[in-house]
């Protein structure tokens, strides 16, 4: 647990009830940059932090830009991410009340914290790695790459014959074609 860092509260700072916070950090500081992020891009954490005691619960809203390849033309584009994050926290329980190996089917969901800060930083990361698309595209209707020449179709137009040709059939299509 790291006692600072763009997404690390002090517990002290928390007034008792509902209190709000804009953390704002970068890609790099969350490991991001191997998932299509800037080092350099903001991410931003708006937060309702409800206190009580050490008990404390964060809602809020993430935002992060992604610098993508498409998935179809390979053009580069930023897009957006938005997600929201929650996240309850309490105290760390002592050890010999019960070893920190051990994890109940309650605690999922849970943060520890020390009583002094609470390091949001993995439940931010965490949350914006979902959101990062599998198969980025530019755009909804993306036409592509032409399989033959390269060809970014939606910037131009190529003249490959992409009918399949199958040589089976040439006889056939010969025949055909004479035919007529």
């Amino acid at each position: 647990m790291h006692d600072s860092g763009a997404f690390v509260v002090r517990i002290a700072t928390l007034d008792e009830g509902e209190s709000h916070r804009e953390l704002i950090g970068t890609a790099g500081e969350l490991d991001l940059t191997e998932a299509g992020f800037q080092t350099e891009a903001p991410v931003v954490f708006r937060a309702r932090i409800y206190r009580v005691g050490n008990r404390i619960e964060v809602n809020g809203t993430v935002t992060a830009g992604l610098r993508l390849a498409c998935g179809k033309c390979l053009e580069e584009f930023d897009q957006r991410i938005q997600v929201d994050v929650r996240v309850y926290a309490e105290p760390r329980p002592s050890r010999d009340h019960r070893p920190e190996e051990e994890v109940r089917e309650d605690d999922l969901g849970m943060v520890y914290h020390d009583g002094q800060i609470l390091d949001l930083t993995e439940e931010v990361r965490q949350s914006v790695l979902v959101e990062v698309p599998w198969h980025p595209q530019c755009r909804e209707d993306c036409r592509g790459l032409c399989p033959r020449c390269g060809t970014n179709w939606n910037t131009a137009q190529c003249s490959c014959d992409l009918e399949p040709h199958d040589s089976r059939w040439e006889a056939l299509r010969e025949m055909l074609k004479k035919r007529n």
